[in-house]
């Protein structure tokens, strides 16, 4: 798990944001929109 996580900071880090506590919060109640930063969904 903490794996996954430290994938997902770090893609928020590529992507620019900052405050990595609000993007992982926003992508924890949007997956959808994870999942399209992966490349997964269009």
């Amino acid at each position: 798990m903490a794996g996954l996580r430290n994938l997902a900071i770090g893609l928020a880090r590529l992507i620019g944001r900052t405050d990595i506590a609000a993007a992982t919060d926003h992508y924890r109640s949007h997956p959808a929109d994870g999942l399209q930063l992966l490349g997964l969904t269009t």
